[in-house]
């Protein structure tokens, strides 16, 4: 398996969690949009269920046996863990962070970059223009969770991630 950032140590998983309230001010402290910040606690939130989900502070699965990130990652990741992938059982590198801060602001930067936000326009899998949050929801699911441009969204996926946007709409203003 390659690491594509041989020169950052290796360290050992450490499951680490987070308030969400810690969350919710660390994501209004972002230089970001407001339609970024409310899809930036979205995401987390799905991702690593509710904060309670993480591996050294990584709490959205950003793994390092690729491809580098853009080199304007390389000062928030901060070393290497090995560890199976819940997904898949194969063991996989996931890339450590010093904090939820950082794992935030290039999470944010990611969803930003991809346009997976109400307002975005997403590129990779789908090409589209995101107009409401439940297209969101679809966007975010096919762009993000499986890559694939056909996936289905389930009623039960888009309440849940309707309603977290409504929420979100209250936090981020």
């Amino acid at each position: 398996m390659k690491n594509a950032y041989p020169e950052k140590p290796m360290v050992p998983y450490q499951k680490t969690t987070v308030e969400m309230a810690k969350v919710i001010a660390a994501i209004k402290k972002l230089q970001a949009p407001v339609e970024v910040k409310r899809s930036t606690y979205i995401v987390f939130r799905n991702e690593s269920a509710n904060g309670k989900s993480g591996v050294n502070n990584n709490f959205g699965g950003i793994q390092v046996d690729s491809t580098r990130w853009p080199a304007k990652y390389d000062r928030l990741i901060t070393g290497v863990v090995s560890k199976t992938e819940n997904g898949t059982g194969n063991v996989r590198l996931f890339a450590a962070f010093a904090s939820p801060e950082s794992f935030l602001e290039m999470l944010s930067d990611r969803l930003k970059d991809r346009g997976i936000y109400v307002g975005g326009d997403t590129y990779r899998v789908v090409k589209a223009h995101v107009d409401t949050p439940a297209e969101l929801a679809l966007i975010y699911k096919r762009e993000w969770v499986t890559g694939d441009k056909d996936a289905i969204l389930t009623e039960a996926e888009q309440k849940n991630f309707v309603s977290m946007y409504n929420q979100a709409e209250a936090l981020f203003k």
